[in-house]
């Protein structure tokens, strides 16, 4: 194994593989723009249909899971590389990096990401839902 994967080439596998989980984060982040564009309307005209509503109401919870899953596989990411890290230590020295994202890595979401993305939702459909005080 040492001659087939060292630190470096994990380090650089985990820096390629958060390359895509970026661009993910990147694209729901312009999805929870366009939702915040559809709600502001819904609550500022006050006039649309329940239909409306409904259909927003889901782009809105849809895009929040997209969020969900893309932070989820972030979180995924550092606990493979953690594991690869656990495999390579086993067969030869690590750094002290290498064993500090061992320690950490849980593949567990942490409290700031479950808190941005219920404010996120709670925001968007407040506003589709809670009438516009006149």
């Amino acid at each position: 194994m040492d001659q087939f994967m060292n630190e470096m080439a994990v380090w650089n596998m985990m820096s390629t593989a958060y390359i895509s989980n970026a661009i993910f984060f990147a694209a729901c982040s312009f999805l929870i723009w366009v939702g915040f564009r559809f709600t502001s309307r819904i609550y500022y005209e006050g006039n649309i249909n329940l239909l409306g509503k409904i259909f927003t109401t889901l782009f809105c919870l849809s895009v929040g899971a997209f969020t969900l899953f893309t932070m989820a596989q972030g979180q995924g990411l550092a606990a493979g590389t953690a594991g690869a890290f656990s495999a390579l230590s086993e067969v030869q020295d690590i750094s002290s990096n290498a064993q500090a994202l061992i320690d950490t890595a849980d593949g567990k979401l942490g409290p700031v990401q479950w808190v941005f993305l219920g404010s996120v939702l709670v925001m968007q459909l407040t506003q589709i839902w809670v009438k516009k005080a006149s």
